[in-house]
Order: structure tokens, then sequence, then C-alpha cells
């Protein structure tokens, strides 16, 4: 087995959590375009070509609601802001070229990103891009699949299994709690309390969108803030 495929052998492998993830939410989202009574291709085009879970769900309410397309838009740029921190971050930990950096942001989602800070710095250097890049290609595939069995089975199946209906829209709180405590050491355990702080009182508030924002943003001003004063102590 020649290395390039040992580099996309243990891509996928990090890529089952977030399969495992990905498969109900996705079922649930083709679920409810057929509700909201949208075109089975309509439907697998969102997943397809805009691929940003919450933001395909606030695309579907804006459907059924009649929301001017300029607030969803708004909204949906304003709750996606947050990948050009994920950007930020993974950038220096990647080979230089911007055109293969671009190719990989289209499959940067929150998951993809945990995934990849905990698990990259194990892989050269050099070889980064091409296991990022199958990372993010066997999440993409996964919600489309998803996607595709919940449009085509997913209103019988809650029909004859409500329960289980239910229980899908937790897969993905659950994948988070695993990635975030798979991240937890004595440096970013300070950070990632402060983020969840933040969050948690901008939810309470019912500012979901904005709170993930400012969580993040308070998260990485812990980081800096820290390195700050280390680097004053030395």
């Amino acid at each position: 087995m020649n290395n390039l495929s040992i580099i996309k052998r243990n891509a996928f492998k990090a890529s089952l959590p977030v399969i495992i993830g990905y498969l109900p939410i996705s079922f649930a989202f083709g679920m409810a375009g057929i509700a909201n009574g949208l075109p089975p291709m309509i439907i697998l085009g969102m997943s397809m070509f805009i691929f940003a879970g919450a933001s395909q769900f606030i695309l579907l309410a804006a459907i059924h609601s009649g929301t001017s397309w300029l607030l969803v838009l708004g909204l949906c740029g304003l709750m996606d802001a947050r990948h050009l921190l994920y950007g930020a971050v993974l950038i220096p930990k990647l080979p230089s070229g911007l055109k293969r950096q671009l190719m990989l942001a289209f499959t940067l989602t929150d998951e993809v990103f945990a995934t990849a800070f905990v698990r990259m710095t194990v892989i050269n250097r050099t070889q980064r891009s091409y296991w990022l890049s199958w990372l993010g290609i066997c999440s993409y595939l996964s919600w489309i699949m998803g996607t595709a069995l919940g449009v085509f089975a997913g209103v019988k199946l809650s029909i004859e299994m409500p329960l289980l209906a239910t229980a899908m829209h937790f897969a993905l709180p659950a994948l988070f709690i695993v990635l975030v405590y798979e991240s937890l050491n004595q440096d970013s355990r300070l950070p990632v309390m402060i983020s969840a702080i933040v969050t948690a009182i901008f939810y309470f508030q019912g500012m979901m969108a904005l709170g993930l924002l400012a969580g993040a943003l308070c998260g990485c001003g812990a980081v800096l803030l820290r390195e700050i004063l280390h680097d004053a102590v030395i």
C-alpha cells in the first residue's frame, strides 16, 4: 500500500465520528424538506452546493414562512462567519498554496475543523492538504447520502418509528461533545470553558447565531491573552 493510500485510509478513519453524526442530521434535513413540499432535487441540490447544516435548515424555514431573502442571507452570513476563524487557525498548519486552500474551504464545517484541529498534528505537514481534503470529502458525501435517504425514505420511517426521528436531533450535539472532549487538555480547558459560558449566555437571550461567533471570539481571545501574558513574564 503506497503512502497516499495510507493517508486516505487514515482520513476515512478520522471522518467516521463525523459521518456517524452527519447521517441522522442530514436524514432529518431531507425529511424536513419533503415535509415542506420541496422537490427532491431542490433538497439534494441544497446539500450538494450549500453544505452548511444549520444554514440549510434556516433556508427551509425561510421558504416555508416566506421570510425576506435578504434577511435570510444576512442571518446565514452571521452564523457562518465563524468559518473565517477556522481558516485562520488551520492555514498556518497547512502547506502554502491559495488554490488548494480554497478548495479545502468548501468542506470545512464545524465538525471537520474540530477533527482536523485534534488529529492533524500527527500528519506530516506536506501531506496535510491531501489528508484534510479526504476528511472533508468523506464528510461531504455522508451528508449527501443522509439527505437522499431522508428525501426518499424519511417520511415513511418517521411514521413507523417516531422515537427514531426524535433521537436523530441529538446526534450532532453528541458529536460535538465527543470532539470537544478529545481536544481538552491543560492548555485548552480554560478557553473552552469561556467559549461555552459566553455562548450559553447569548443562547438564553435568544441570540444563538451571535452567541456562536461571540463564544469563538472570546475563546480565541483567551488563548491570545494567555500567550501575551506568558511572553511578558518571560
